[in-house]
């Protein structure tokens, strides 16, 4: 990116906040390659944590997005709000918009694989074990993921044993969340997986076949064979082909 390129993008961004956010999280060196972009309204609750890049190549500025405008999603909830007291790994380029929502606790570890992460608007992400995406995981808007069920349950009916409250969550390579959908304590999700709208992921399903589907609440496995496109030319061409227009809000 040159220079000028590069200044002209952050005239678009929250640039004060994107300077104080490179340089009270990263180290001197690394803040200098400012690889966090941040744009429109954000609190920082704690910074406590740390935030480690494992890409193995060099940052670059805007490697990680912060409050980008998502333009099919109107929402009244702008302000991206982020707490990191335990330790968010960052293994390639990231997208939040606008409404995140990131909570990595105390002794945490929140993972984010590499190529092209996609967090939709108001997506939620609550780490206090362990939570970790791989490459490409693209998700929609108003998704939540937590591996804590927050409060205590006694099991009666089993010798009144009180489970933990974490479990940790893993989401596969290249899977596709449809918005409002919940991923809960102890979820895991398999390479490839589409999950549609508004289900309740809170099992293990790291054996499912690649391309399966995964739908309700709680969600089952519904059907096989079905592969989100991301291949951007290859969805441009399919519009064409079907006369599909993506007109923005």
């Amino acid at each position: 990116m040159s220079y000028f390129k590069l200044f002209k993008t952050l005239l678009k961004t929250n640039l004060l906040k994107t300077l104080w956010f490179n340089f009270r999280m990263l180290s001197f060196r690394e803040a200098c390659r400012l690889p966090f972009f941040v744009y429109g309204k954000m609190t920082m609750r704690s910074t406590s944590g740390k935030i480690i890049f494992d890409t193995g190549e060099k940052l670059h500025p805007g490697m990680v997005k912060i409050g980008k405008n998502d333009y099919y999603v109107a929402t009244s909830v702008q302000r991206s709000i982020w707490n990191i007291r335990g330790t968010m790994v960052i293994q390639g380029n990231t997208r939040f918009m606008m409404g995140s929502y990131v909570l990595v606790a105390d002794g945490a570890t929140l993972t984010i694989g590499g190529d092209e992460q996609i967090f939709g608007t108001n997506v939620r992400i609550l780490c206090f074990d362990r939570i970790t995406f791989g490459k490409n995981v693209r998700m929609a808007w108003d998704v939540q993921i937590m591996d804590s069920s927050f409060h205590y349950i006694e099991l009666t009916e089993h010798n009144h044993e009180i489970p933990k409250l974490t479990r940790a969550v893993e989401i596969g390579a290249n899977t596709w969340v449809g918005n409002r959908t919940t991923i809960a304590k102890g979820a895991q999700v398999a390479p490839w997986t589409v999950i549609a709208s508004n289900s309740l992921v809170n099992k293990d399903f790291s054996s499912c076949e690649p391309y399966c589907l995964l739908a309700g609440a709680p969600a089952k496995i519904k059907a096989s064979g079905m592969r989100r496109i991301f291949d951007e030319k290859q969805e441009k061409a399919l519009d064409t082909q079907y006369g599909y227009h993506r007109t923005h809000l």
